[in-house]
């Protein structure tokens, strides 16, 4: 089994301004532990599952995190 590592993966979306009316790019920077950038994308999929707005990942970049100590 392949060791997992930590990855980047920027999410972004678009938000209508409430006052304005103008959609606002929205972006989200998600720290995901997965074994490759297939994983992350399997992962995030599934936390956005349900999403009222359309989303994309626009990047995954391998991180030069190798831990996260709690």
């Amino acid at each position: 089994m392949e060791e997992s590592k930590y990855f980047v993966s920027k999410v972004q979306y678009d938000l209508p301004d409430e006052n304005s009316g103008k959609i606002k790019k929205i972006t989200e920077m998600k720290l995901v532990r997965a074994i490759s950038v297939t994983d992350v994308e399997a992962k995030v999929t599934e936390k956005y599952q349900g999403f009222q707005h359309d989303w994309r990942i626009t990047s995954v970049i391998e991180s030069k995190i190798d831990e996260v100590i709690e």
